[in-house]
């Protein structure tokens, strides 16, 4: 009232006033809409959260969901053959180093002038039960 002397002026300022609270009233509406959304989402936002966080901290115990089945028991198979594989090659080259160990005896006693009393080398056994080379039988679990 001190800032209008008439009625016009009185109008203008009252319009000036509800023109700034509608302005807040937008603000507060926004803002509160703003936080209402947040406040609904936080639940499905943290269960996903920690459905990550479990599935990566059970994955360190090689514990997975059920619903990953397939792919884990592909995955675990890929890994027990290349175990497998491994094991196999190191059987292999004991098996080798055997053979040659035990050649390298025979010839030492054929140089000495004493008959071979050991058994025949094993590639000799796989060539004689099938007449051709074949991959020698390894005990690998």
């Amino acid at each position: 009232m001190t800032q209008a002397i008439h009625h016009v002026q009185l109008n203008e300022k009252l319009q000036q006033c509800y023109d700034i609270l509608d302005s807040i009233q937008k603000t507060y509406r926004n803002y509160n809409g703003e936080y209402i959304q947040l406040v609904q989402a936080h639940p499905q936002t943290m269960n996903n959260f920690f459905d990550a966080y479990e599935a990566d901290i059970l994955s360190n115990f090689k514990i997975y969901r059920i619903e990953r089945k397939a792919e884990i028991e592909e995955l675990l198979k890929q890994e027990t053959e290349r175990k497998q594989a491994k094991l196999e090659k190191a059987a292999l080259k004991k098996l080798e180093q055997e053979q040659k160990a035990e050649e390298a005896k025979r010839a030492a006693e054929e140089a000495k002038g004493v008959k071979p009393t050991g058994k025949a080398p094993a590639k000799a056994q796989a060539k004689g039960k099938g007449g051709k080379d074949e991959k020698p039988v390894l005990d690998v679990p």
